[in-house]
């Protein structure tokens, strides 16, 4: 078993093995304050993952309950999280207590913030059931829920007490649900030199997914160490392909999965950024595009220029009235840039 240490505000241990999730007490056990833990996840994890976790913790003498929502990202809404919190009182969950976060990334987006909330605040474990939020959310401690007029607009930073990934479950997922996790994976070579695209071309992503799952989050890591709380500009760097990626998601009344979403917006930020001067390989495009196809990311855009410009209005990286992207100026690096409305629909009219 692999360990990553996040020496942030709270520092914890990222644990990256396959088939630890039956080791899980053991390495829960020295972090926890009591003996009774809540887990959230959602009910399609439930029944695959939630009798088996419940039976390694309870079986080491730990108490356990489990508040279930519908899968989705429709569910990633404040109704969802009140009633997480209600559900927590209910049962007298107490501040030393700990959450646990069972499930993809809204289930760990929406249990990290009630977390954060739940008596001023209470311990939260992710552990990701997914490759998207193995690779991405569950390391960093952004929490949110969606509003009605944008993904991701109410939340708040609360870091994990630990992190725990098996990759095991990661490599048994179904290739859609597989897939969707890739696209973040994409975006961290995107955005650093490391050895997952070429993997992909090699066809040998799955024999080392231990490898790229742990090159993604040690990138993460290492991000979030600079700028915890996303105060310097730092942590932009993550966003990559997401100012497209998140007006695709809200344009489609998020019908539209956030890995569909970002594998398109990496494709169409890469077109922009050769638009913009900044991408001088056509190359480079054409490899970000075939990586992202490799694994159906590619969404069809029935949206003209000016309707997806007007839905990165509410991105929350946005100063004044200036749009702003995290463009790829080669493949491992990527530069920010602030665009004005009209110069974006006027570049992406070429990019769609």
């Amino acid at each position: 078993m692999r360990e990553i240490r996040a020496e942030v505000s709270k520092p914890y241990s990222i644990c990256i093995g396959s088939g630890i999730l039956d080791c899980l007490a053991s390495n829960v056990k020295p972090i926890l304050t009591s003996e009774r833990l809540a887990i959230v996840t959602d009910d399609i994890v439930e029944g695959l993952y939630l009798k088996r976790v419940k039976e390694a913790l309870e079986k080491e003498g730990l108490s356990t309950v489990a508040f279930v929502f519908p899968n989705g990202e429709q569910s990633k809404n404040i109704e969802t999280l009140s009633d997480i919190l209600e559900f927590l009182a209910k049962n007298h969950i107490r501040r030393n207590d700990t959450l646990i976060a069972l499930g993809g990334g809204v289930v760990g987006d929406i249990t990290g913030l009630a977390a954060a909330l739940y008596m001023r605040g209470i311990q939260v474990i992710q552990i990701p059931t997914t490759l998207l939020s193995a690779v991405d959310s569950s390391v960093g401690g952004k929490t949110a829920v969606d509003l009605k007029n944008g993904k991701n607009l109410a939340g708040a930073f609360w870091q994990p007490g630990l992190v725990f990934c098996d990759v095991a479950i990661i490599k048994d997922l179904p290739e859609d649900i597989f897939a969707e996790g890739m696209a973040e994976a994409i975006k961290c070579n995107v955005i650093r030199k490391l050895p997952i695209i070429s993997r992909i071309e090699e066809g040998t992503l799955k024999e080392n997914l231990e490898e790229v799952i742990a090159c993604c989050i040690d990138l993460k890591r290492e991000i979030v160490e600079q700028d915890e709380f996303d105060e310097k500009g730092i942590r932009n760097i993550l966003n990559a392909g997401h100012t497209i990626a998140h007006a695709v998601e809200k344009l489609s009344g998020y019908t539209v999965s956030h890995g569909k979403a970002v594998g398109t917006g990496l494709v169409i930020e890469a077109g922009l950024a050769k638009a913009c001067g900044l991408m001088k390989d056509d190359r480079a495009v054409e490899t970000i595009r075939k990586a992202v196809q490799r694994f159906g990311l590619m969404v069809d855009i029935p949206w003209d220029a000016e309707t997806l410009t007007n839905a990165m209005r509410s991105d929350k990286k946005n100063r004044s009235s200036a749009i702003v992207f995290e463009l790829p100026t080669e493949i491992g690096h990527c530069q920010e840039i602030s665009l004005e409305y009209a110069e974006v629909v006027e570049k992406l009219r070429g990019c769609l």
